[in-house]
């Protein structure tokens, strides 16, 4: 006879909506007569008389509307069927504000700020975003000037997030949220002119490689028989990448000089092909050829390409701020002070 076979099945119970009414002791004052009511604990928002849903319906609002970026008539609706409650989506947005608000008095933001400001890394990234209406400026009470944007810093492994709306990509904008002040370490980011403002006082930055590639990309696709340099650099930047990869396999730190020699030396040999090509080619309205531009970019910042591989800390992308874009990308933010909270 065979031996019986077994099978494990892993579930969840079925969710109870747990209603406790608590007993709220009042006292009147002798001297003034104010009655006061004694509050729930660990509820702040449940007020004497009212009927309020408690932390764990909260916490799942926030979950979904937030880190699971739903609209909050579809939270309301995913909470309803999960989880048997059926909360309306004024709840789910309430919910998500009572965090923002308990945030800010605790002083999150500027606690996150100053734990970026102590690592050795950063990644950021601005991306534009959809509003409802803009800010009006203070002094003249119109609509402020620029394109709102999201602002991302973040370290580039899972830790620190920190998100701010600003109300246009300048560099005042940028500078104004106060979140790299004093910031010395290693950033990685784009070339977007907004960045430089911090570049005398930092370590060293290092240029997102994804957006250099997306830059050679463009150029490659005007002319692919004629850009072959492009192609030739978007793989040596690849390879370089799969080098420090296997190499911090090994447990070291760094590339050695004599590969990354070589591997400048390619740069360097492709670039000056980029700009001998392009520098006669005609253009629209008289400019540069777009691949004489990025040749001549390449050549200037040629220290900031190839940061990554003298410290392998620092990574060659800053997609871990453009991946946490995506989560708050179309969210629709009303007014600076309803901005995105920083998250941990």
């Amino acid at each position: 006879m065979l031996a019986e076979g077994w099978a494990r099945v892993w579930d969840l119970l079925t969710p109870v909506l747990e209603k406790v009414e608590w007993a709220l002791p009042r006292r009147r004052c002798a001297c003034w007569g104010k009655v006061t009511t004694a509050s729930v604990p660990g509820v702040r928002h449940a007020g004497a008389g009212s009927v309020s849903y408690g932390p764990g319906l909260h916490a799942a609002a926030v979950l979904l509307a937030s880190e699971g970026n739903m609209p909050v008539e579809r939270a309301a609706m995913v909470i309803d069927a999960l989880l048997g409650v059926p909360v309306s989506a004024g709840f789910v947005a309430r919910a998500n504000a009572r965090l923002s608000e308990d945030l800010a008095a605790a002083g999150f933001d500027e606690k996150m700020k100053a734990a970026l400001r102590a690592e050795p890394v950063l990644c950021g990234d601005e991306s534009p975003v959809n509003v409802l209406r803009k800010d009006l400026d203070e002094a003249t009470g119109e609509p402020c000037e620029g394109s709102p944007h999201l602002l991302a810093v973040r370290t580039p492994w899972p830790g620190l997030v920190w998100y701010g709306a600003i109300p246009s990509r300048s560099s005042a904008a940028i500078d104004a949220t106060g979140v790299l002040d004093g910031f010395d370490g290693y950033l990685t980011r784009d070339d977007y002119a907004g960045w430089h403002q911090y570049d005398a006082r930092l370590a060293g930055v290092q240029l997102c490689c994804a957006h250099i590639i997306r830059a050679l990309r463009a150029v490659l696709m005007l002319a692919p028989n004629v850009q072959k340099w492009v192609g030739r650099l978007i793989d040596l930047l690849r390879e370089a990448n799969g080098l420090v990869v296997a190499t911090r396999a090994t447990g070291q730190a760094r590339l050695d000089q004599d590969a990354i020699d070589k591997l400048r030396a390619r740069y360097d040999a492709d670039v000056e092909i980029g700009r001998l090509t392009n520098l006669s080619r005609p253009w629209k309205d008289d400019k540069n050829h777009p691949g004489l531009v990025l040749a001549r970019r390449l050549a200037a910042r040629t220290d900031q390409v190839w940061l990554f591989l003298t410290d392998f800390k620092i990574p060659w992308t800053n997609n871990a701020a453009e991946v946490r874009h995506e989560v708050a990308r179309n969210k629709w933010i009303c007014r600076e002070e309803d901005r995105l909270m920083s998250v941990a």
